[in-house]
């Protein structure tokens, strides 16, 4: 998906949980989007509903313990398996 492409752009390839910038042996980067709210939920692929995150923090947001506690046009805040997060969009 072109959206997806230009967040991941955007966002420099960076996990948006630790930062981390996963090179690819041809040169380029590795990393996935997770929707904040689901596809299956009515969920978009926009810049407030998309995170760009490692696998790790891709499968945590996805299967562990989560609950957001704050989400607005600019940022995020959530606990993910006990612990705390702001993400700016």
């Amino acid at each position: 998906n072109w959206i997806i492409a230009l967040i991941k752009q955007l966002r420099e390839h960076r996990c948006q949980i630790c930062g981390a910038k996963i090179r690819t042996k041809d040169g380029g980067y590795y990393i996935e989007a997770a929707h904040i709210t689901a596809k299956t939920e009515g969920g978009n692929e926009t810049l407030d509903n998309i995170l760009i995150l490692c696998p790790n923090h891709h499968k945590e947001f996805d299967w562990g313990e989560r609950h957001i506690i704050e989400r607005n046009s600019e940022s995020i805040t959530l606990v993910l398996n006990g612990q705390t997060y702001r993400i700016e969009f």
